[in-house]
């Protein structure tokens, strides 16, 4: 019984209701104003139609009164025919006006419209050729106006012009009245009428039940997503506003899954970057630890012990430098909010710092280090900082995949777009199956691997600094031959080719 009230409570407050509601109520009032437009029409057109029937009455009329009128508009000549004419229909009113429209002589029980007046216009205007019908005019003895019958008459013995004035209205109602009672035609409308709104009626709660079945779907559905259903969606069968409401929906949804599931990739990437860092953290501070204990611990330790100590020391902390200073880029490039400091400069000029900044690591490795390039190439325009850090990956991966007494190259060339840089050497290479996947974030080669080389975050930065500034990166290896990556960075404004 409850779970009844409750359901019926919601189709109560719901959309539903509230539509049927105002379909009925709005039904109801056309329904209505149709119904008085039609009878105030219908009783219009009665008018019309007795108007049109009786129009030549008066004529008629002041032809039988003639004799009576000669005698004097108000004789008793005049009345005795008049009160003969009443005797036949009762329903007819009879008054005869002067020139101006002023009643002198009312043959009604009452004598009720002496001293009045009927509009002369209206008069006319019914005498005239082809007149608009109805021509209503106030009856003598007060009340709205009716219709009525006029001819031009001669009364007296003067022969003075007047009007013979048929007051038509008690014979209209008395038609209208008994129309009502007795049309058949009239009875059929009512009953066409009734059935028409019922019929309406019943469409429109089935039409609005039928359309407001899709907003339930729709409602459904965003309850059951709002539940945790990510995968729910809803059919759009019509290009209408419903279905475009349900498309966008799903649009709504589908980004909102998206984001969830890069989200939930993005904390598989955390715990990943932890577990890494705490891993590549760890190695050289053991290393570091190891190395400052021997040297704490032994009294006496020769010059040689001393400085292969101490260098390992310094490697282990560039190392850590290394890695600390990639964690500060892949920062700021996760700060996607961060404008690029963009300004122009030259890359000839950058490439051989970088290779001055490297060239003693480059020695150490016994590795041939140089610039291959017209250092009076034009100026770029790029994030000078984020194009130095991208460069140094590149070249310290090179440097750490080229055995000793190999080489690696910085090659400059003139593009069309821009200027194109390539850091090319004649390492071990990559893998054909592992190209892709070298410039994921924490990925790392089984070479690289097998190594213990290498944080994962070398290539990926490199790759977020070419997408923030809309270049391509480009990598061409072999595995046994070497590797050669490219990127083109475009001209600064005025200083093209």
């Amino acid at each position: 019984m409850s779970a009844l009230l409750r359901r019926l409570g919601r189709l109560v407050h719901s959309l539903y209701a509230r539509i049927a509601v105002v379909y009925l109520t709005s039904l109801l009032l056309l329904s209505v104003a149709a119904a008085w437009i039609a009878i105030s029409q219908f009783d219009q057109l009665e008018r019309e139609f007795l108007q049109r029937q009786e129009i030549d009455l008066a004529d008629n009329l002041a032809r039988v009164m003639r004799p009576g009128l000669d005698a004097g508009a108000d004789s008793d000549a005049a009345r005795e025919i008049a009160r003969h004419i009443a005797s036949i229909n009762p329903s007819l009113s009879l008054y005869v006006l002067d020139a101006e429209g002023a009643v002198i002589a009312d043959f009604t029980e009452s004598a009720c419209g002496l001293g009045g007046r009927v509009e002369r216009d209206s008069l006319e205007a019914l005498l005239g050729e082809d007149p608009m019908l109805p021509v209503l005019a106030a009856s003598p003895c007060g009340g709205r106006p009716g219709i009525f019958s006029v001819a031009r008459i001669v009364h007296g013995e003067g022969q003075r012009p007047g009007y013979l004035y048929v007051d038509l209205t008690s014979a209209s109602r008395a038609s209208m009245v008994a129309m009502l009672r007795t049309s058949s035609i009239t009875r059929t409308l009512v009953a066409a009428g009734l059935l028409a709104l019922l019929i309406s009626g019943i469409f429109g709660l089935v039409w609005f039940a039928l359309l407001t079945r899709r907003f339930s779907q729709l409602t459904t559905a965003v309850q059951r997503f709002a539940e945790g259903d990510y995968g729910e969606r809803v059919a759009v069968p019509r290009d209408d506003e419903i279905g475009r409401l349900a498309g966008a929906f799903n649009d709504m949804a589908g980004t909102i899954e998206a984001q969830l599931a890069a989200l939930r990739e993005t904390d598989r990437q955390r715990r990943e970057l932890v577990a890494n860092l705490s891993h590549d953290f760890r190695t050289p501070l053991t290393s570091l630890r190891g190395y400052a204990e021997q040297l704490l611990e032994r009294d006496e330790v020769s010059p040689g012990e001393r400085k292969r100590a101490l260098g390992a020391i310094l490697d282990n902390a560039d190392r850590l430098t290394r890695l600390a200073e990639q964690l500060s880029t892949q920062a700021r490039l996760d700060a996607h909010d961060r404008p690029l400091a963009c300004e122009p400069f030259s890359l000839a000029e950058l490439a051989h710092d970088i290779v001055g900044k490297f060239q003693p690591q480059a020695g150490k490795l016994g590795v041939s280090l140089q610039v291959v390039g017209d250092p009076s190439l034009p100026w770029v325009e790029a994030d000078l900082g984020l194009i130095d850090r991208a460069l140094s990956n590149l070249v310290e991966n090179a440097l750490h995949a080229t055995p000793a007494g190999g080489w690696v190259r910085l090659e400059l060339d003139q593009a069309r777009e821009g200027v194109r840089l390539a850091v090319v050497d004649n390492g071990i290479g990559i893998a054909a199956g592992e190209v892709p996947l070298v410039t994921q974030r924490f990925y790392r080669t089984r070479g690289s691997q097998a190594r213990g080389e290498g944080s994962g975050l070398g290539l990926s930065i490199v790759r977020e600094i070419c997408e923030r500034h809309g270049m391509t990166l480009s990598i061409d290896s072999r595995q046994g031959v070497g590797t050669r990556v490219s990127l083109l960075l475009p001209y600064a404004s005025g200083r093209g080719a």
